[in-house]
């Protein structure tokens, strides 16, 4: 009898991963048997990660082998016509990733009448609460999942199999290993997650969101120094990355910073916020744009986000054109590139050659 395996892997994601026939790859794989640097860290933290994921547990039977087992289905979207309809248990979505228990397949799943009640009754909970104004609806949102606008996924394990066929065409693509890394995150999958992000990184080190991505999750892992040096690096890169509009990759910057400062603070002021002449992201810096950096000189309150938004757009370089005059923190900005590589909080000058060191 094989064992029961609580956190399921597709062995097709090894499979595309490493370039080794499926065939050849355990058909229930580990966490030990994940590449990387990172996932069997984060299997160890994995109850602590994804906190912010509601926790929605129903016993499912597998279409495949035919045994039942509790799943945690996580966030579940009902169509926005579903109470209209009064099938809203045929339309629903569940964003949880999870694999038969048993045999370690997905997507085949048995929902017997009683769990069939059970989840018309949490849609018509959240409607009342909805209707009442409240926020809280018990990890339901009304709406559509809704994949390159087309594919509406009713499984996490569904938004894998989208990624992963994309992948199997292209395994290189390091964009697609970032959405597949965010589905696996929304189906509350840290290491999983993390493994796609590693992938992403290989495939293209400049991959802001999953530069980002990886240090959120290393942080809730108490992992501060390789989360810094994730963090760092998204903000880095920021001026070349183009899969996210001027908007969208201001907000990634600003949030790495919040968490910087976070882990600024947590290690006694030893782990810096801000990039260093010397990471690989900052590589097409000249020392004059170095040097400029004692040009600036930010006021950052910790507990005042907005200060941090000046600091952002420095980082964006000519793509802080396409934020609209009056919606930018820097109204005016000379037309020499300055990059800000010190703070108040965080001084980090170029090294000062020794002119009185004797020579040999």
């Amino acid at each position: 009898m094989e064992k029961y395996q609580k956190y399921g892997i597709n062995p097709l994601l090894i499979s595309v991963a490493t370039g080794q026939a499926v065939g050849t790859i355990s058909q229930r794989p580990t966490a030990a048997m994940l590449p990387g640097k990172y996932s069997k860290i984060v299997y160890k933290h994995i109850k602590e990660v994804n906190e912010e994921f509601p926790e929605n547990i129903f016993r499912l039977t597998c279409g495949k082998c035919g045994k039942s087992g509790d799943y945690d289905l996580g966030t579940i979207v009902f169509s926005t016509d579903s109470t209209d309809t009064g099938n809203g248990v045929e339309k629903f979505q569940a964003l949880g990733y999870f694999r038969c228990k048993h045999c370690n397949t997905a997507g085949e799943w048995v929902l017997s009448p009683r769990i069939q009640a059970m989840i018309a009754m949490k849609m018509a909970a959240a409607a009342m609460i909805n209707m009442a104004g409240a926020d809280r609806t018990d990890g339901v949102i009304f709406g559509e999942a809704i994949i390159d606008s087309a594919f509406l996924p009713q499984w996490g394990s569904d938004a894998e199999s989208y990624f992963l066929k994309k992948l199997t065409e292209t395994p290189d693509n390091a964009y697609f290993w970032n959405r597949l890394g965010n589905s696996y995150y929304r189906g509350k999958r840290p290491d999983l997650a993390v493994f796609a992000h590693e992938q992403a990184l290989a495939n293209d080190i400049g991959q802001v969101e999953s530069h980002y991505s990886i240090g959120k999750i290393l942080i809730e892992c108490g992992e501060l120094e390789k989360a810094s040096e994730h963090l760092r690096q998204a903000v880095a890169f920021s001026y070349q990355y183009k899969y996210l509009k001027a908007y969208d990759l201001r907000e990634i910057i600003v949030g790495a910073i919040e968490i910087l400062l976070t882990i600024y603070k947590r290690s006694s002021n030893k782990i810096n916020i801000l990039p260093k002449p010397n990471e690989q992201a900052m590589a097409h810096l000249t020392k004059s744009q170095i040097a400029a950096t004692a040009m600036l000189d930010f006021e950052i309150e910790y507990d005042r986000r907005e200060t941090l938004y000046p600091l952002a757009e420095v980082y964006l370089g000519d793509r802080r054109n396409e934020l609209l005059p009056e919606e930018r923190a820097i109204r005016k900005q000379s037309n020499t590139p300055v990059w800000p590589l010190a703070s108040k909080v965080n001084k980090q000058k170029p090294a000062k050659k020794n002119k009185n060191k004797k020579r040999r």
